[in-house]
Order: C-alpha cells, then structure tokens, then sequence
C-alpha cells in the first residue's frame, strides 16, 4: 500500500471531519436511489479503476449491484488470483446503514487519488443488500437507536431477514449474493451492521466468525496475527473494539459469549467456503456520524494489512481448502465450553435497577455517570457435540430438483447417473424431532433431528444426482446434505413431505390380518403382548396396538421418514456419470 494511503489512515479523524456534502454529517443516510447513483457516478468518472456490475436481482425486482475497484482495471473473476480480494456487503439490515455511508465515502476517497488504491487488493462491495427493505423507509421501527433520521426496514420485499436465507435461498437476493460471493472468492468477508443491547462506551464490537470451526491455520492465523492487529490498530485511531456484546445474563458484568452464527448467517455461509468473515457492529446509542466513522475506519484499516500481507492470505485460504477437500470429519453442530473461559478488558456503564415510571417493577439502567473499566468473563470457545463422517458421495434421486438447483448456485459440482445402477447405500431413517411452534422466517424450523442409520440396496435411475464429496466445497455440502445439522435442507423443511405417512388402514377390516401377523411372527407377538403389559397406555389404546402391528407388517411404507438423500462410500466408474449443468 502507498505512503499517501497510509498517511490517510493516520490522519483520518481530521481529515473525515473537514469533508462536506456526505449525508451522515447531518444525520441523514443515502436512499437506495442516491446509493446506485453515487456508485454509477464513480463507475462512469473512473473506467480503469472501478465498474459497477449486475448479478441477479432482487425480490422487489431491482438489479443487484456490485462495485469493484481494482486498480490493475480488470474486473473478471479469472483476474483476482493474484490478488487478495475483500467482500463487503452493506443493508442487508437497512436500519443499520453505517456501512453504506462508509463504504460510499471510502470509495469516493480511493478513487479521488489512484495513488490510495491499494496494489494488491480487489475490493468488491454490495453497495445496498435489502433493496426492498432500504426503499421501505421510516423514521422509527430501530426503536432504540439514535440515528440517522430516515432508514430502511429490516424485512426484505417478502418480509425476509435476509440475514437467516443463506441456506434456505427463500429469496432472490440470496440467489444474487450466490453469484456475487462465488464471482469474488473473498479472501476476507465483512458484513457491516449496528447492534442492539447493553449500553457501554465501545463505539464499535466485531464479531469473528467463530475460529474454532476453522481450519487450524485459519483459526491461528485470524487469532494471532490478524485479529491483534485489528483490535490494536483501532484503538490506536480512536476505536477500541470489543468483541460482539453477546451477554450470557442480562448485563456484560456477567460476561460474554461468542456468537455462534450457523450457516443461515452470512458469515457463518462464507465461513464453509473457508472465508475468513467479520460482522462489524457499531452500537445503536452512539451518534450516526460515530457509527458510520468507525466503520470507514475499521474497513480502512482492514485494507491496509491485506495489501501489506496479500501473499499470505492467498496461501492461507489455499491450503485452507486443501485441508477441506480431504477432510474426513465434519462437526456440524456445537455447544458453548463453560469451563475454558477467557477474560476481557470491557469498558462499560454501572447497571442500575430503579423504579419504572411506566410499570410496577423495577427497569434496568445503564448508569453513564458512572463509568467503568474492568475485565469480565469472555466465552469464546465451542466444542463439537455432534460429528459425523464424510461419505464418498451423496446420491439425489431426480425429483428433489430444489435441493440440485440450490446446490449448483452455490457452484457445487453436480453430476447425473448415464444409466441405472443398484448401490449398497447408507439410509437415515427420521425417528424424532422437534418443530418451532410458530412460522420462523417463513418456515416452521426443525431441530433436535434423530436419524437412525441403515444400509439398503436401492436401484437409481438414469438422471439422478450423485456428490461427490472430496472438494473443497465439502463443508457446504456435508451441512447441507447431513439432516441432523444445525441449518440443514431438511431442517429448512426442504424434505417434510417424507416426514408425513401417506398409506394407512380401516381399523375395522385390518382387525382380521392384525391377528394373524402375529400369529405368523412369534417374536413380533413377544414384543406386543410385553408392551401391552409395561405401557398402560399402550394396553388402553387399541388403535396404537394395532398401528404397532401394521408399521411392523409388509403393508407399512418403507419410505415413511426415511431421509432421500443417501450416503456412499466406493467407487463410481467415471463412465457412470456426466456433469449436469
């Protein structure tokens, strides 16, 4: 990186403050009109430096945006390999629009002066993510934030909190961030946003993706070099940055823990693809100018070392991926540690409980008179609580074209059976679960999954699907395709029509054959007259006896809960397969 660009950064606080014209300065932040305008203005003055693309669209239909500047002039994907590339992506909470303030006005200061352009950086951004919710503007839906004075709202056109669609791709915008991710091939994604919560003096909190679901380079690498030197380099300029306040409690006296974001999130999607990722979250309380300043300033920043250390960070993602294609477990669901607990210096504001002017109880109160700095707990480590081992391939019969559409927008490799072939494959079969009560971004979201495991033999037809899983897309597709992860397909609903039993039987007429199965199965009949005798339940329920007897008979689906998605391990002739497009 130039000297005048370094020189930006040190100077920044001052230079920042005698700039004119930027919407923030008044409290006020870009439309989504004024946003595309800014960046079509830049494109339009500047041709060799930066360029104003389409990927898609949106649900409210608009185009979906992404501004590169690259200072080499070129702006095609097989150009970036020699050159570390940063993704930012900015509204996909549009109430909290400091990012697309910040990223406007770095990308007008860069782009003022080539001489400021990093060499060794591709910087892409997303200039407004939610494009529905940034047109949906009001004054008042961020209830407790102070500023700006019109934004944008959180749900998207559909109403989506595009922040939890990274799997189940309910919108285009999904779809649109697909094709701009896999364009880039980030090195480094910041997803930039304004946090709710405790009330303490930080300015800006950074949530890392969490580094124990890494790659051990990967997690060593952000934690002892990167990471330092984000949190020394802000504080150095004013900003010193605290972890994402995630209180175990109430209040951050009593700690704080480490946000596990799934792949619904968005950094929880890049991190599967090995992306080193960061949420930027500036707090609510503190003015807009604050929130927008500190953000152009940590992205400043974040700039500065990738062009000093580009070399290294294009290493570490290639053995990173070279690491996960051979990888042969995969955790995909984790629990917090309580006992490997961490300290951090913290500064925050006394809570205090007084009489409610609204309510008989008492309220919490951040007491800012009061003042404090002092270390609290920090819970930042998690631990695997399930894993589960990689198969060679998973098998896709045809039907479940949703799942092969989404699996081939995220640039995973598809291929199609040329001819039948029966397979010894592993089955799941569901045996319980658990459903939210109520519509959770537009699905009834399943969790605690039990699959039971089997081995069957099933004939696949010509034009199913088969993925295989040595790649280095592994990551996505194990905890895309494995039905007990956190954020799976089929936790997503993708797979209930399984779920449901669709052949059943008249009681009445059933009675006769009931009678004689058993007689016929010995062992059956064992196990159904001590059930009767252990469960009285059971014995009081003649329906339940004679389900028992019917889902243990030949007449019982075979296919009732059993999970489509099969597992193989073996070889698969290459002349067995073509790739599907």
């Amino acid at each position: 990186m130039s000297k005048a660009f370094l020189l930006l950064i040190l100077t920044y606080p001052l230079f920042c403050g005698a700039q004119e014209g930027e919407p923030y300065l008044s409290n006020k932040t870009y439309t989504y009109e004024q946003t595309i305008e800014a960046y079509t203005k830049m494109a339009r003055e500047h041709p060799g430096l930066c360029t104003l693309q389409s990927h898609g669209f949106s649900d409210d239909g608009a185009e979906m945006s992404l501004f590169i500047i690259n200072k080499s002039g070129k702006f095609e994907s097989a150009d970036f390999n020699d050159k570390v590339v940063l993704m930012i992506n900015n509204g996909i909470h549009p109430g909290e629009p400091c990012g697309v303030d910040a990223c406007v006005k770095l990308s007008k200061d860069l782009l003022a002066d080539p001489k400021l352009i990093p060499d060794n950086v591709v910087i892409g951004i997303i200039p407004l993510y939610n494009i529905g919710g940034a047109k949906n503007r009001n004054c008042c839906s961020r209830t407790n934030q102070n500023g700006p004075e019109m934004y944008g709202f959180r749900g998207n056109s559909k109403n989506l909190d595009l922040n939890r669609d990274f799997i189940k791709a309910d919108s285009k915008n999904t779809k649109a961030f697909y094709a701009i991710y896999h364009y880039l091939h980030p090195h480094i994604f910041v997803d930039t946003h304004t946090s709710n919560g405790a009330d303490y003096q930080h300015i800006m909190t950074l949530i890392t993706s969490q580094t124990d679901k890494m790659t051990p380079e990967l997690r060593n690498y952000t934690l002892e070099k990167l990471n330092p030197y984000l949190f020394d380099a802000m504080a150095k300029d004013g900003y010193d940055m605290v972890p994402y306040v995630h209180t175990v409690k109430q209040i951050p006296d009593d700690g704080i823990m480490d946000y596990l974001e799934s792949p619904r999130y968005s950094t929880g999607y890049t991190n599967l693809f090995n992306t080193i990722s960061f949420v930027t979250e500036t707090h609510m309380l503190k003015t807009f100018r604050q929130r927008v300043e500190s953000t152009y300033t940590f992205l400043e920043l974040l700039i500065n070392y990738m062009d000093k250390h580009y070399k290294e960070l294009i290493e570490l993602k290639q053995k990173a991926d070279y690491q996960t294609a051979f990888m042969k477990e995969f955790p995909i669901e984790w629990v917090m540690d309580t006992v490997n607990v961490d300290s951090l210096f913290f500064k925050g504001y006394e809570a205090e409980y007084i009489p409610s002017e609204v309510t008989n109880a008492k309220r919490l109160y951040y007491n800012r008179d009061r003042p404090f700095e002092r270390y609290i707990p920090y819970y930042n480590h998690f631990t695997p609580s399930k894993v589960v081992q990689r198969p060679d391939y998973y098998l896709i019969p045809g039907a479940w074209d949703n799942v092969i559409d989404n699996l081939k927008a995220n640039h995973i490799k598809v291929y199609e059976l040329t001819r039948d072939l029966e397979l010894s494959v592993e089955v799941y079969y569901i045996a319980d679960y658990e459903t939210v009560g109520s519509p959770y971004e537009g699905h009834y979201l399943h969790h605690h999954v039990q699959p039971v495991k089997d081995t069957i033999v099933i004939t696949y037809k010509k034009g199913d699907y088969i993925i295989p899983t040595q790649t280095v897309d592994s990551r996505f597709i194990v905890e895309t395709l494995e039905p007990h992860a956190t954020d799976s397909y089929l936790a997503w609903n993708y797979f209930d029509a399984t779920l449901q039993q669709k052949e059943w039987f008249s009681a009445y007429v059933f009675e006769d054959e009931a009678s004689t199965i058993l007689d016929k199965n010995p062992g059956l009949k064992k196990r159904f007259e001590e059930m009767k005798k252990d469960d009285p339940e059971f014995a009081k329920n003649d329906f339940a006896q004679l389900y028992f007897i019917y889902k243990n008979s030949e007449h019982y689906e075979p296919t009732h809960k059993r999970y489509p998605i099969t597992r193989f391990n073996g070889k698969i002739e290459a002349s067995n397969l073509r790739e599907s497009k």
